[in-house]
């Protein structure tokens, strides 16, 4: 074994436990939890159609700032904004009659409506997904290096929890589908 390599792992060794020893020396400081539940009843708090909307329009136009659109690329954003809008107005829309499925206790569906919901939420995605990436592609094209790099980043952050890879398993939670 050359002599270089003999001393890596000690020295990784010691290096280890020097952190694990500040580490342990270092003082546990309570950390703020997030107030995601309202205080009686221990339900989510809800954020208002309204402000829903705000925070749209706030991530559009950081979108348009961030990403510093000449003429032309504004051109091209505008379909791409109004899929992102529409997109937006059938989850509102989705989320609104769930929450009336919710408040009318209507009965959990049997597992074969349950996978026929599914199925059709996939099928329903795949052409909204389509359909913007018809509208984003000639956008993208006209986008320099750096704007596609910061794209990517930016485009994540306005995508809904669902699009973002979470799913909801088909045993649970099923009567507010």
């Amino acid at each position: 074994m050359p002599a270089r390599s003999r001393y890596v792992v000690p020295i990784l060794l010691v290096a280890s436990l020097s952190a694990s020893a500040v580490v342990a020396q270092t003082p546990v400081q309570p950390q703020a939890q997030p107030q995601a539940k309202e205080q009686s009843g221990g339900e989510r708090a809800r954020v208002s159609p309204e402000a829903r909307a705000r925070l749209l329009d706030g991530r559009m136009a950081m979108i348009k700032e961030t990403l510093k659109l000449n003429d032309t690329q504004l051109r091209l954003w505008g379909p791409v904004e109004q899929n992102i809008r529409a997109n937006y107005a059938e989850r509102q829309q989705r989320r609104e009659e769930r929450r009336q499925r919710r408040e009318q206790g209507s009965a959990a569906p049997s597992l074969p409506d349950r996978l026929e919901r599914a199925s059709q939420r996939m099928v329903d995605r795949a052409e909204r997904l389509k359909a913007f990436n018809d509208v984003f592609k000639p956008f993208y094209a006209s986008l320099t290096d750096e704007q596609k790099a910061v794209t990517g980043v930016i485009l994540r952050e306005t995508r809904s929890r669902g699009e973002r890879g979470f799913h909801r398993p088909l045993h649970r939670d099923t009567q507010h589908q």
